[in-house]
């Protein structure tokens, strides 16, 4: 037999002596992962402590705060509106009653008054109070 041969026959004994030993550490290694009793872990079954009670308390009162200010904000819209449309058909009557009169200064101030006014609506209702 040749060296190369020997050599070859002695690794295949050393592995087949070995392998038992390796084999039976292998299983001792490996543990399977402990079984879930529920689906959810106990983590996020807790209750929430003094900490996430306050934040929480102070979350729903900075929702109540913009629901009060989005209410008033409405209600002023609301005013205006009316307001607005009082002066206008007031405006709108008293040009009309001009016929083909020049327009004096006096009205031309109140349709600057209503301008005024409706661009003060227009950019409130585009303006909503809003929560993170």
């Amino acid at each position: 037999m040749t060296m190369r041969k020997l050599r070859w026959i002695g690794r295949s004994l050393l592995v087949l002596l070995l392998m038992p030993a390796v084999q039976e550490r292998a299983q001792n290694s490996i543990s399977a992962p402990p079984p879930r009793t529920g689906l959810l872990l106990p983590e996020a079954n807790r209750p929430p402590d003094k900490n996430d009670q306050m934040l929480m308390k102070q979350k729903g009162q900075g929702a109540r705060n913009f629901d009060a200010l989005n209410t008033l904000r409405r209600k002023q819209i609301n005013d205006d509106s009316v307001k607005l449309l009082i002066l206008a058909n007031d405006l709108k009557k008293k040009v009309d009653a001009l016929g083909s009169q020049p327009v004096p200064p006096e009205l031309l101030r109140e349709a600057a008054v209503i301008e005024l006014l409706a661009r003060d609506v227009q950019t409130r209702m585009t303006v909503m109070v809003g929560s993170d």
